[in-house]
């Protein structure tokens, strides 16, 4: 149970050591060196020492002026960072942690920071589709993007939960009822009631185009917001043409985000080696299931 305990801790840290990556590595940076490549303007030296100036110190973690200024730190950052430094001093000193993680999770922070700014760079030079390009794509799949369907949905957390209800369903439950009883989603209390959507609005949450183009009830689709029961009730023209216009215009974006990281990944594989323990791969997280899902989220 201690070694379960223990992992569980890891996952979470390694976890949040990704989440606040720009965060994380500068200021763990920042606590055990001065920054280096700070522009002149911000410079915050003791005059004539050429020292930085300490903002707070706890023990042998420092974090310096010219660090907050570089993070855009205020004060509500630096209270943080000292009651923060302050519980890691007492873990340290009662042994408590480990060395070798607390290595692995820097790493990853510092990973994740030069990631985060690669990224940053390229998407910066990718703009939005102008309105011509979007309604080409548009005009291009109309049953997709110029055609609105009144759908309901059920959402809920795992597959047998929702083959059940799709069984139900199909044997001639009510599914506005079904719906406030049972789903999971934001709009259970209206029945399920998602409105009038094109298909493309759901295609961007992660379902398939066969999935979404419904006359009636469609079966179980998994997303990573849960699993979900659509219904189709009614058909009509496309109304609120800039909503969707805005909509393809972000998806269309976000595919060429996506394809200019891939590139940036075969760049970069040609320049480097890379060595990966295929019996690694295989290794699985401690209680990982395979119907664990974010279940309960929205799409709208």
């Amino acid at each position: 149970m201690k070694n379960s305990d223990s992992g569980a801790s890891t996952r979470m840290v390694w976890g949040l050591a990704a989440a606040a990556a720009v965060l994380t590595a500068a200021v763990l940076m920042g606590s055990s060196k001065r920054l280096e490549l700070l522009p002149e303007e911000v410079s915050a030296d003791v005059p004539g020492s050429g020292l930085p100036v300490p903002a707070a110190q706890v023990g042998d973690g420092v974090l310096y002026v010219e660090d907050m200024l570089l993070l855009d730190l205020d004060g509500r950052d630096l209270r943080e960072w000292v009651e923060d430094q302050l519980l890691a001093e007492l873990a340290r000193k009662r042994g408590i942690g480990n060395s070798a993680e607390c290595r692995v999770i820097r790493e990853r922070a510092e990973q994740q920071y030069f990631k985060e700014r690669m990224l940053d760079h390229v998407y910066s030079g990718i703009p939005l589709p102008d309105s011509a390009a979007v309604m080409a794509v548009m005009r291009g799949d109309s049953q997709v993007y110029l055609v609105e369907r009144h759908y309901w949905q059920i959402v809920v957390g795992d597959s047998a939960t929702a083959d059940s209800i799709y069984g139900r369903l199909d044997r001639g439950d009510n599914f506005q009822v079904t719906a406030t009883r049972l789903s999971m989603g934001q709009k259970a209390g209206l029945g399920g009631d998602l409105g009038f959507l094109t298909a493309g609005e759901l295609m961007a949450y992660g379902m398939s185009r066969e999935s979404v183009l419904l006359d009636g009830l469609g079966g179980p689709v998994r997303t990573p917001y849960g699993w979900h029961i659509l219904m189709v009730t009614e058909t009509r023209g496309l109304e609120d043409t800039q909503r969707v216009v805005r909509s393809v215009a972000d998806d269309i974006r976000r595919d060429r985000m996506a394809a200019a990281r891939d590139s940036l990944l075969r760049v970069a594989r040609g320049e480097m080696e890379v060595f990966v323990d295929d019996s690694a791969l295989k290794m699985e997280g401690a209680a990982v299931g395979t119907d664990t899902v974010n279940s309960g989220g929205e799409m709208q």
